[in-house]
């Protein structure tokens, strides 16, 4: 089986298989409001005297962000997979632009967790439980294909992994 066949059959395995209702209002409900503590763990380290770690964090996810929409996406055009398949289910409130390569969602994540993680293990381990969630939720809700989030994480850890290494150099 090639990748591609992979990626599409873990895909309709998170989109369709597994789906109910209950998983359906634990991800809107639940998971959705849970990883606004993404961003909120760098503001309360902002007002606790952790300001470098908060605006470190911060910057690192929007940063990937803007990066995933602004470069990467327009570079790959790669469609959203209800335009790559049929019969894709959509749920939740996700922003629908055109192209899903690489999940900018994820990015955005990843770049809040990840230098948490570098820098207090025990609140990054859980970031990154939640990140890893916003990954899965993306797929479940029919917005992102495994590979999409993969990606998302590839270059949110790459980016976050060099930015690491330039400061530690300046250090």
């Amino acid at each position: 089986m090639s990748l591609f066949g992979l990626n599409e059959k873990i895909f309709f395995f998170l989109n369709q298989k597994i789906a109910n209702p209950f998983l359906d209002n634990f991800v809107l409900f639940v998971l959705i409001p849970l990883f606004s503590l993404l961003v909120l763990v760098p503001i309360y380290f902002l007002f606790r005297g952790k300001k470098f770690l908060a605006i470190y964090s911060l910057f690192c996810g929007f940063f990937l962000y803007w990066l995933g929409h602004a470069i990467l996406k327009p570079i790959f055009h790669i469609p959203r997979p209800f335009v790559l398949f049929e019969n894709v289910r959509t749920i939740g409130p996700w922003h629908e632009s055109p192209y899903s390569f690489p999940s900018t969602t994820t990015m955005l994540a990843f770049g809040l967790a990840l230098p948490i993680f570098f820098h207090q293990r025990k609140i990054g381990i859980f970031l990154l439980i939640l990140a890893f969630l916003v990954g899965f939720s993306v797929i479940y809700c029919g917005f992102h294909t495994p590979l999409d989030v993969l990606a998302g994480i590839l270059f949110s850890f790459l980016f976050v992994f060099i930015f690491e290494k330039i400061l530690s150099s300046k250090t």
